[in-house]
């Protein structure tokens, strides 16, 4: 929109007298406890979201969420009149619905209600009733004839009643200082308790109507664009606000009180600016002044300018005091505390953040919360980064240190503990966290531009779609990476230790760095890439990315210089814990020669540390048949008859402490190019070669045309010895004959 000046505008609202109906819910203190993280900060967030939910489900005896499946039609628009009655408590409502089929043959649609509520009719726009069923959670509307797919229908549901919440979730009544506080929050699934519709977070409508009539002495908040407000004379007037932009159930909200309301403007162009509209407690006003206005339309230019425009800047943004410990990303009007909380700048931009993850693409589900909170909670971090700089960012994810257990995918979404608990917010923000520097600054930025203006944009989004997206931009496979992270639990626990020694050869320097993963939870292992820092003396320093992804490992790193200090994760790019050991003895893993067929093959087993005497042993796997491990020196010895690649695990044991090492290693042993045992050299190995053999020696035959596949028994002489060792590999399952060695 264009607006030509800057102009702030003080609307300031009558007193109300005090009532006994308003409980008195204190807004928690003025100012934040010192030292608070923004772990606990999340804390706060999750648990008070929880918390009220909880209590809803004890006072309505609600195991579980009474929600239809609903896959059978589409809502486009919802217009909802809403009439509030202080003195009573009672909500009077009428709410339109239209939808489009998705199926043929639709004659019934489930829309999600609050059966304590009553329901007074429910009527096309011709004013023709209909036919419905109510209990529960559901409402069953009979349709005035069947739909085919794609066709449209629109109906109304009149009702009024008290909505039932037995805390502040859904609709409640309350007060502050005696003054009614009359407000809505329905995440994650309450939206129904106190307006008929969709309650699915996978079906946005794409636009409302909203009017809303209470008492002239309260002041009504709502989302989208207020377009009038009509005065009807007998002390009540209408808000109406418009939104056009699509918008998830739990998302629509209301706020009245005695509200001092008051603008500014974020200008987003030379001659284009958007209305920023704060409804705050008067007492609150001065604190508004400094915090809010201090901090939005900052925010709002820090957010854009990282991610892409303000995604409702056609209508505005807001925040509207509410009775209530925490805060609420409500679209284009949050919803906060009138406590510190609500004024607390992690917190005016955690929710700010939430228009563009949460509100415009909105998570599919909620097993997948994380895709707003954790969103959410990493970009506090990332607006202290473009405020204060990089050790402010990387402060603030110190800050959401996470060691608990659980998955960031929430399996059991009946426990809303599960969905509000800390790990959707700060083990997810780390998963952002985290993937920023597997795929570089510049590819994750280019992620979060092109997901704010991708297929999702105003829809909802599920992990795997979030994770495609990564691939098809970063070109790499983070399958293990999601995997691990988002469906795994707990982190890495790293054990590492180094030594350096001198390479002879070249006078450079060997780098042995061991590395073990010691959690016991899944994944056993994690496999991500790995920052080691290498000191080799004061300022001089390299760092070096390696991929980890075994229990185990022994990286070999050469240098020109002899590392005197190795730091695992310097910059805590990877949320774990890690400690660095002193060298014990490691299996060195050198790669193994290859070998060939048939011909003699020789190579050791290195190890490092301890006495420096060893047993070696085959723990799994298998050599190439004629290669034998020497147990006191770790050689591998002998001349392989097969071939192929042959993997294996070797054991070295120190004989003079308790230290011992495993490590995986492979083998390839080329095919030879001769037939040991192919006395006439036609390819195969049967009676006619001991015939040959036989002609050849006794009868004046033709020589062998390769002598050496002619000596099976490698005694490099042929006679009646090859004769007897081809009969008895033939016929007595005899040893494998050998390419010989006949000069």
């Amino acid at each position: 929109m264009k607006l030509s000046a800057s102009v702030s505008v003080i609307l300031l609202i009558l007193t109300l007298t005090s009532s006994p109906l308003f409980a008195q819910i204190p807004d928690s203190g003025s100012e934040p406890p010192p030292g608070l993280t923004p772990a606990q900060l999340h804390t706060i967030m999750g648990q008070a979201k929880a918390e009220q939910v909880t209590k809803f489900r004890q006072a309505m005896s609600m195991a579980t969420p009474m929600l239809y499946n609903q896959t059978d039609y589409d809502v486009n628009y919802y217009r909802i009149e809403l009439k509030v009655n202080v003195p009573s408590q009672i909500l009077y409502g009428n709410v339109s619905m239209a939808a489009k089929s998705l199926v043929n043959g639709l004659d019934t649609v489930g829309v999600d209600f609050d059966a304590t509520l009553t329901i007074d009719s429910v009527y096309l726009p011709s004013g023709q009733r209909l036919n419905y069923s109510f209990t529960g959670y559901s409402l069953t509307v009979q349709l005035d004839k069947t739909y085919n797919l794609d066709e449209t229908f629109e109906f109304t549901v009149r009702y009024h009643g008290t909505p039932q919440t037995g805390g502040f979730q859904g609709f409640f009544f309350t007060s502050r200082n005696g003054i009614p506080v009359v407000t809505s929050l329905s995440e994650p699934y309450l939206a129904h308790t106190w307006w008929p519709c969709k309650d699915r977070s996978d079906d946005k409508a794409d636009s409302l109507d909203i009017f809303v009539t209470c008492d002239t002495a309260l002041y009504c908040a709502s989302n989208g664009t207020l377009i009038d407000t009509t005065r009807h004379g007998d002390g009540t007037w209408t808000f109406n606000y418009q939104v056009r932009y699509p918008i998830a159930t739990y998302l629509f909200s209301v706020a009245m009180s005695k509200y001092t309301v008051f603008e500014e403007w974020y200008h987003y162009g030379p001659s284009d600016s958007m209305p920023i509209v704060y409804h705050v407690y008067p007492d609150q006003y001065a604190t508004a002044l400094t915090n809010w206005q201090g901090i939005t339309p900052y925010a709002l230019s820090v957010y854009s300018g990282l991610f892409g425009q303000y995604p409702f800047v056609r209508e505005k943004y807001g925040h509207a005091n509410f009775q209530w410990g925490g805060g609420m990303e409500h679209q284009t009007c949050t919803s906060l505390s009138g406590g510190w909380f609500g004024f607390y700048e992690p917190v005016v931009v955690h929710e700010l953040s939430h228009q563009w993850w949460g509100d415009m693409i909105t998570c599919n589900n909620w097993h997948e919360i994380w895709l707003n909170e954790g969103f959410a909670s990493y970009c506090e971090a990332l607006y202290y980064e473009v405020k204060n700089g990089d050790a402010a960012y990387h402060s603030y994810m110190t800050g959401m240190d996470f060691t608990g257990g659980g998955s960031i995918y929430i399996y059991d979404t009946t426990n809303v503990d599960n969905i509000f608990g800390n790990i959707v917010y700060d083990k997810a923000a780390w998963v952002l966290h985290m993937l920023r520097h597997i795929v570089g600054d510049d590819t994750f930025f280019n992620i979060l531009r092109d997901y704010y203006s991708s297929a999702y944009q105003y829809k909802d989004v599920t992990t795997e779609q979030f994770k495609n997206l990564c691939e098809s931009i970063s070109g790499k496979d983070l399958d293990y990476f999601f995997q691990e992270w988002i469906y795994g639990t707990y982190r890495p626990r790293y054990v590492y230790t180094f030594m350096s020694e001198l390479d002879p050869t070249d006078n450079k320097y060997w780098n042995f760095l061991y590395v073990e993963q010691g959690q016991t939870t899944p994944p056993s292992v994690f496999s991500m890439p790995v920052d080691f820092l290498f000191t080799y003396g004061p300022g001089d320093t390299a760092t070096q990315n390696l991929f980890n992804d075994s229990k185990r490992t022994t990286y070999i790193v050469k240098t020109d210089k002899a590392a005197t200090d190795i730091t695992l994760d310097p910059e805590v790019w990877i949320l774990k814990a890690a400690t660095k050991s002193n060298w014990t003895m490691h299996i060195i893993p050198f790669p193994l020669d290859s070998g060939e067929q048939y011909q003699s093959y020789e190579d050791s087993i290195v190890s490092r540390g301890g006495s420096g005497t060893n047993t070696y042993s085959l723990l799994s796997g298998t050599f190439p048949s004629g290669l034998l491990l020497d147990a006191n020196t770790g050689v591998i010895f002998g001349t392989p008859t097969n071939y192929g690649t042959f993997s294996f695990k070797i054991k070295a044991k120190d004989q003079y402490s308790s230290y011992a090492d495993s490590i995986d290693f492979s083998m390839t042993i080329a095919k030879s190019p001769f037939t040991a045992g192919d006395a006439d050299n036609n390819g195969i190995i049967n009676i006619l070669d001991v015939a040959f053999l036989i002609n050849y020696l006794y009868k004046s035959g033709a020589a062998p045309a390769i002598m050496n596949q002619a000596d099976p028994d490698r005694n490099c002489t042929i006679n009646i010895l090859d004769v007897s060792y081809l009969i008895n590999y033939l016929y007595k399952s005899g040893p494998v004959p050998l390419l010989g060695c006949v000069s």
